[in-house]
C-alpha cells in the first residue's frame, strides 16, 4: 500500500483546508481518497492513476467515501480518472459518491449511470 499525501506549507496552508491523502493498493487497483479533492489536491488522484497504470490492474476502484470534492476541479479529476480508464482498456468503479457528485461525474466524463452508482461499467 502507498499512501500519498499533499500539504500546504505552513505559513500558507489556511486552517480550514484540510489536506488529501491517497491511499493506493497496487495488487487491488484501490484508490481510497481522504480529505478534500480539490484544485490543490486533484494532482494526487491523478498521480495514482498514472501509478496504476504500470499494474496488471483490469479494474480500478476510487473510494471517495471519507473524502470531500471540494470545488470543479476536483469532479474534473474523477472524470479524468474515469476516462483514462477507459482509454487503458480498464474498468473503473466510484464508490462512496453522493448523488451530486455522481451527476456531476456522470455530465463531465460521459460515463453510465452504473459506474458512478458503484457498480462495474466495462469502458
Amino acid at each position: 500500500m502507498v499512501a500519498l499525501q499533499s500539504m500546504f506549507p505552513a505559513e500558507a496552508r489556511p486552517d480550514d483546508v484540510p489536506e488529501l491523502s491517497a491511499h493506493l493498493d497496487l495488487v487491488t487497483g484501490r484508490v481510497e481518497l481522504v480529505g478534500r479533492l480539490d484544485r490543490a489536491t486533484a494532482h494526487l488522484l491523478h498521480d495514482a492513476v498514472s501509478a496504476l497504470l504500470v499494474t496488471s490492474c483490469a479494474q480500478w476502484t476510487v473510494d471517495v467515501t471519507r473524502a470531500t470534492v471540494g470545488d470543479h476541479h476536483g469532479l474534473r479529476a474523477l472524470a479524468v480518472a474515469y476516462r483514462r480508464a477507459g482509454r487503458h482498456h480498464r474498468q473503473f468503479l466510484l464508490l462512496g459518491a453522493s448523488p451530486t457528485v455522481q451527476r456531476a461525474a456522470l455530465q463531465l466524463g460521459g460515463s453510465e449511470p452504473s459506474a458512478v452508482a458503484g457498480q462495474v461499467c466495462p469502458n
